[in-house]
């Protein structure tokens, strides 16, 4: 995967609401080291309350939202947020097996099934995460599948992992402040729930999830906000032309056009719009302007396809140009559509009297006519 796809989900914590949590928590669990027995009580409510934000955190991940939540109250409810006991249920469960392989086998057999376990840990919280049942979290199957879904991705989770794990080690020897480890740790662990959250997001086609954020949502919101105004120019301009301001009409239209750079979306889109308009003028003025703009582009389909369109609305429908006019009737004739050709050219002479394009227009109706 892409490392700037990648980089973001890692520092993640270092910003917003995780970065107060890790100042705030790390400070608390400080003072609870440093106060013995009596400090257990505090370092319990503050560990629970920072995994209860770590599922939090991947929620949000996997949503797609870029910033990290804000602690507040309702968060820290024990009724309403039980991943943190399942996943360390989990744990739990994990040491019994291990140590049970080693008491019924050798070593080495203990070791493989605490190496294929702790391999299988990462897919084991992101079911737990987004499934919010420890059953699930422990269901093979699913588990397969989770790996399956993340492919590449789970392997970069895990190289991170290992990656804090080396780097804790060696920042333990350093005899840093303890609310300076313990804030380090607390990051590492964040990061890693933002990696696997941002690692299911990345793959949410794969995996089938439903994201909030995404960049085609956040594309689509933006296309649905610029249509609305959109609709309210074009609906200005339709007001101004039944009232007879027609000049007023064509600058809101033209001007519009402009704002956008003339894109050929917008020239079809408002096509469309403006062939319900009672005065039928404006959709055979913007379908010449229209018309011009594909020729200046060379997308030749489109115009046949345009000038199809108005000739069977209008027959007596041109080009605005004679240069346009013989353009579109060469197209027409050696691109298929030799009627299109021979009605652009029938009246070619008495539309554009005088014009140098006359003569090559006649040449070109006779040798169709052929």
């Amino acid at each position: 995967m892409p490392t700037s796809s990648l980089i973001p989900h890692i520092i993640r914590p270092a910003r917003g609401g995780a970065l107060g949590v890790i100042v705030v928590f790390a400070v608390l669990l400080g003072i609870a080291a440093k106060s013995g027995f009596t400090g257990i009580p505090l370092g319990l409510i503050i560990g629970s309350w920072f995994f209860k934000y770590a599922y939090i955190l991947f929620d949000h991940t996997v949503r797609g939202f870029e910033e990290p939540p804000v602690l507040d109250i309702q968060m820290l409810n024990p009724i309403s947020e039980q991943r943190p006991l399942a996943q360390l249920i989990i744990l739990g469960l994990i040491v019994f097996i291990v140590k049970g392989v080693n008491l019924l086998l050798n070593g080495t057999a203990g070791w493989v099934v605490a190496a294929a376990l702790v391999f299988l840990l990462p897919a084991s919280v992101a079911v737990l995460g987004l499934e919010r049942d420890i059953l699930q979290a422990m269901n093979p199957l699913l588990l397969a599948r989770m790996l399956q879904g993340l492919g590449r991705w789970y392997g970069a989770v895990l190289g991170i992992i290992v990656g804090y794990v080396l780097l804790l080690d060696l920042l333990g020897r350093l005899g840093l402040w303890l609310p300076v480890e313990i804030a380090i740790v607390m990051f590492a662990i964040l990061s890693i729930f933002s990696v696997l959250g941002g690692a299911l997001y990345e793959r949410r086609d794969h995996l089938g999830i439903e994201a909030w954020h995404t960049p085609e949502r956040k594309a689509e919101r933006i296309r649905q906000d610029e249509l609305k105004i959109s609709a309210r120019t074009i609906d200005a301009a339709y007001e101004q032309s039944r009232i007879g301001a027609h000049a007023e009409a064509w600058k809101i239209l033209t001007d519009w056009l402009a704002s956008r750079g003339n894109a050929i979306e917008d020239y079809r889109w408002l096509s469309e719009r403006m062939a319900t308009w009672a005065d039928a003028r404006y959709d055979t003025r913007m379908a010449q302007h229209y018309i011009d703009r594909l020729l200046t582009l060379k997308k030749t389909g489109e115009v046949l396809d345009v000038v199809a369109r108005r000739l069977r609305v209008d027959p007596d429908f041109r080009p605005q140009t004679a240069t346009a006019t013989l353009e579109v009737a060469r197209i027409a004739a050696f691109g298929g559509s030799p009627g299109t050709a021979r009605a652009l050219l029938t009246d070619f002479s008495t539309r554009f009297p005088g014009d140098p394009n006359v003569i090559p227009a006649g040449r070109l109706a006779a040798q169709i006519a052929e």
